[in-house]
């Protein structure tokens, strides 16, 4: 069985033509376990299999494996099945890319005809991405200087993170398209509730934003309400940075009678290049 840092570099010499350098711009060439530019600029492979490009320290305070564990057992458990079923029907193929992969949960379950990427600034959240079997390649990079050239991705996927629609067109190919995820007002509203947060999402602002940048863009509202499996309740309450800013008393009445349900409701935008 390959190793890691193996299946990656694989994976890599058959598609090194779709990285660039984030440093200089220039192409890659792999060389053993590194990925080199015309300016020699190196970014190894780790033995986890993934690469770091971010010129920053990665985030390694607030997206924690703490958090991802009981997200990506409630995705695991169907609480985005419909979601993803959407998705699915909007992909092209190709090659997609998952911006702000997490711990590449969502990326494993979409099935998709081509190869994957995703990457992530959360150093815990790609580290675990590794652990599940994707096709294709992880990394930690910055969403303002992606290290992927000039028309590599035919899908690009953004779920519940944020865009940079410049960085976003450099990258896709003709007649690509964005499919965006955005929570709309009853989002969570269990979560919400319990935790005394108002239920005023707006996500206005957001869809306009999308729509000034794709001028052929469908929107597509899924409503559902998930039956959270008894062992999985508490885990609803940490998946969310929205226990972030809530007190520890607060959070202690909450496990000890947690919902029962989780509403999902979210906009699709569906963006075409």
């Amino acid at each position: 069985m390959l190793k890691k840092i193996e299946k990656s570099a694989g994976f890599l010499k058959n598609h090194e033509e779709n990285l660039r350098c984030p440093l200089c711009h220039e192409a890659f060439t792999l060389s053993g376990y590194a990925l080199i530019c015309q300016n020699r600029h190196t970014f190894n492979i780790n033995k986890k299999g993934f690469v770091n490009f971010l010129q920053q320290k990665p985030d390694t305070e607030h997206y924690t494996r703490k958090m991802f564990e009981p997200r990506r057992r409630l995705i695991e458990a169907g609480m985005y099945t419909s979601v993803l079923t959407e998705i699915e029907k909007f992909t092209l193929k190709g090659s997609l890319l998952d911006v702000g992969t997490g711990e590449g949960t969502f990326l494993n379950l979409l099935h998709y005809e081509g190869d994957k990427y995703g990457f992530d600034i959360a150093k815990d959240g790609i580290e675990m991405a590794t652990e599940l079997d994707i096709n294709g390649f992880l990394s930690l990079s910055d969403l303002t200087n992606l290290p992927f050239a000039d028309g590599s991705f035919s899908t690009i996927l953004n779920i519940f993170t944020p865009s940079n629609y410049r960085e976003f067109k450099r990258v896709m190919a003709d007649k690509a398209r964005v499919l965006k995820i955005v929570p709309d007002q009853f989002y969570l509203k269990e979560l919400r509730e319990i935790y005394g947060i108002p239920l005023d999402y707006d996500n206005s602002a957001v869809v306009e934003r999308f729509k000034q940048e794709f001028e052929q863009t469908e929107q597509i509202e899924i409503h559902e309400v998930f039956n959270i499996p008894e062992e999985l309740r508490e885990d609803f309450l940490e998946m969310s940075p929205l226990e972030w800013s809530v007190s520890e008393e607060i959070k202690n009445t909450a496990h000890q009678n947690p919902p029962h349900t989780a509403t999902v409701h979210v906009q699709l935008l569906i963006g075409q290049k």
